[in-house]
C-alpha cells in the first residue's frame, strides 16, 4: 500500500544504527530485566531493533524511502520543548517541574533521547520530511 500511496509507515522503537548484529533478545518483568528462561509466559521477551538493517532492507528489497534519526533528534525538530512551554505555561510549580522532567526523560541521550530512533518509510514520489530535518 506505501508504494501505491502518498502516506507511510512511522515507527518509534528502542534499537540501534550499527552496521554489526547483535543479539538483543531480552527478557523483561515489573520493568526491571529478567532472566528469559524463568517464569515462561509471565514475562515480556522483546529485542533491540537494527535500524540500519531494516533501513537497508525497506530501501534495496522493497523500493521505498527511509528517514531514520534519533528521538531527541525527531521531538526536538516537531517544537517539542516550544510544546512544553505553552502547557507549562499557567501550570504551579509542581505541575511545571513535572511536564519537563517527562519532558527531559524524552530526549536526554543518556535516557530515552538517544535509545528510541525514529523511522518513516515512504513511497519515493513522498517528500514529507517533517520531524527529520538535520
Amino acid at each position: 500500500m506505501i508504494k501505491k500511496n502518498l502516506g507511510g509507515l512511522l515507527l518509534i522503537d528502542y534499537g540501534y544504527f550499527e552496521e554489526k548484529m547483535k543479539n538483543t533478545l531480552q527478557a523483561v518483568s515489573n520493568h526491571k530485566f529478567a532472566n528469559i528462561l524463568n517464569d515462561i509466559g509471565n514475562v515480556d521477551i522483546t529485542h533491540n531493533i537494527n535500524f540500519n538493517f531494516l533501513r537497508k532492507y525497506t530501501e534495496q528489497v522493497v523500493g521505498l524511502k527511509c528517514n531514520l534519526t534519533t528521538q531527541k533528534k525527531f521531538l526536538l525538530s516537531m517544537g517539542i520543548k516550544q510544546r512544553a512551554d505553552i502547557l507549562s505555561k499557567n501550570q504551579k510549580f509542581l505541575s511545571k517541574a513535572d511536564t519537563f522532567y517527562r519532558l527531559n526523560r524524552l530526549i536526554d541521550e543518556k535516557q530515552m533521547g538517544n535509545l528510541f530512533k525514529v523511522m518513516l518509510i515512504t513511497n519515493k514520489e513522498n517528500n514529507f520530511k517533517v520531524g527529520f530535518k538535520n
